[in-house]
């Protein structure tokens, strides 16, 4: 019985046979924030490290004019990425990343957050 306690533990945690999976550990701001006036950066950070060759991460605004987009530079692996947030004003902003973690695993997310009032539409 406490095998199967243990088995479950490990099962919720997000683990496997072959250990930890790649996650994401962190995001600043949430996702689902409401904000007084645009973050300078987006910060996402990873339980393992990623390749910053096969990575990806890109902003879109409340204008939906502008985006950035930045794309891995064969670095050194990394365990954050970041990116600078345009002021675009009051509205809704995504962040939306692509990464291959070290161990080959990929991974996708986005996060969502608003300057302003709630009731700003998400892009």
């Amino acid at each position: 019985m406490l095998a199967l306690a243990a088995t479950s533990v490990v099962l919720a945690a997000g683990w496997d046979a072959r250990g930890a999976q790649s996650r994401v550990v962190d995001v600043v701001p949430a996702d689902g924030a409401v904000v007084e006036r645009p973050p300078d950066r987006v910060r996402v950070r990873f339980s393992k490290p990623i390749d910053s060759r096969v990575t990806k991460i890109s902003l879109v605004g409340p204008t939906g004019t502008s985006s950035l987009v930045i794309e891995g530079s064969g670095a050194d692996p990394l365990e954050e990425l970041s990116i600078a947030v345009p002021d675009q004003g009051r509205g809704g902003y995504v962040v939306r990343w692509d990464i291959t973690a070290s161990d080959g695993e990929r991974l996708r997310g986005r996060v969502r957050f608003v300057v302003g009032k709630a009731s700003a539409r998400m892009p």
